[in-house]
């Protein structure tokens, strides 16, 4: 048996624990690996922390579990059966935040070995990578294609930079946070809109000429801005939900939706797990990209992360987190 540790998250009321726990040695079809690193789903992890397991997709009868689900490391050890994977082999997986994992390598499973040039503090950000580039996909985003962006976290850092790569210009980063506003002038924006202080519907439309924006993404944590981004498209234009909001949303029928022709996309990736003949970017192929992209240095995450630390420090991490969205932006956990 080997030692090792993991975070235990808990709802009522919020905490975070480090615990111990055993793991056994890999069965038929696993491999066993040592996570160096963690990376913090900011949304999902405080939508645990806040609501409940139900808000993360677990039953309600789990008020305390092991959760997170981006982590990169290193294989210890194969089971019987195991092919295209070694002992040594630097890899993504999607589990827990924890210093060991047993991961099952099924037709399903999120396992993608790291290319050279590609460190390990990035690599596990390629799970919110995946939802990122989703949401571009189904923009279907040209060149030149105008773009606004709600909410300046990882995901909508990593929807900024993709449609960077795609062409799309102009580029409008919204926020209520000045230091967010200033990361996305790294990741590409043409122009930022600090929602505290600005008139967003006004200054996209001087921005944009008075046509508003072609694509406008809500990767924000506040259901209620979905009113605001359909006033900030363009005639028939499209707005894609690419963040994990809790709650409703209060919108206009008949001013923005009816009368401009709007369409609104929901993204989740259920069921993209296998490529389909009229959909050929599944979640690996996803994830791949973003590797390929992270290694040729055009999708850059280095300078998005704010927080390196031990995983003994993860209860004062959420404790900032669920404080406000100033102070932080990427956060890793080191278990090396």
């Amino acid at each position: 048996m080997n030692s090792a540790q993991r975070l235990m998250f808990s709802s009522s009321p919020p905490r975070v624990e480090l615990e111990s726990f055993a793991i056994p040695a890999p069965a038929a079809g696993q491999i066993l690996v040592r996570n160096t690193r963690t990376q913090v789903s900011a949304g999902s992890e405080t939508n645990f922390l806040r609501f409940g397991p139900k808000s993360y997709g677990l039953p309600d009868g789990a008020a305390r579990a092991n959760i997170g689900y981006m982590t990169a490391g290193r294989i210890l050890a194969t089971g019987p059966g195991v092919s295209g994977f070694s002992a040594g082999d630097r890899v993504v997986t999607a589990t827990g935040h924890a210093s060991h994992a047993l991961v099952d390598l099924t037709p399903t499973a999120t396992v993608e070995l790291i290319p050279e040039g590609v460190s390990d503090d990035v690599a596990g950000f390629i799970a919110l990578g995946d939802v990122a580039l989703h949401g571009v996909r189904r923009a279907r985003l040209q060149i030149d294609q105008s773009v606004a962006i709600f909410g300046m976290g990882i995901v909508g850092q990593l929807v900024l930079q993709f449609a960077r790569i795609s062409g799309a210009h102009p580029l409008i980063a919204i926020d209520l946070v000045d230091e967010r506003l200033e990361l996305a002038r790294k990741s590409g924006a043409t122009h930022v809109i600090n929602a505290a202080r600005e008139d967003v519907a006004a200054r996209v439309k001087e921005i944009t000429g008075g046509a508003g924006a072609e694509a406008v993404f809500h990767c924000a944590q506040a259901a209620s801005i979905l009113q605001t981004a359909m006033e900030c498209a363009a005639d028939r234009g499209t707005v894609v939900l690419t963040g994990s909001p809790p709650g409703t949303a209060t919108i206009r029928l008949k001013e923005e939706l009816l009368r401009k022709e709007l369409v609104l996309t929901g993204t989740y990736e259920a069921g993209l797990t296998q490529t389909h003949v009229y959909w050929p970017w599944n979640r690996s192929r996803n994830r791949l990209a973003c590797l390929r992209l992270m290694a040729s240095g055009e999708l850059d995450l280095h300078p998005l992360i704010t927080h390196l630390v031990p995983a003994t420090e993860a209860g004062a991490i959420y404790d900032l987190v669920l404080g406000g969205s100033s102070g932080w932006l990427g956060i890793v956990f080191k278990w090396d």
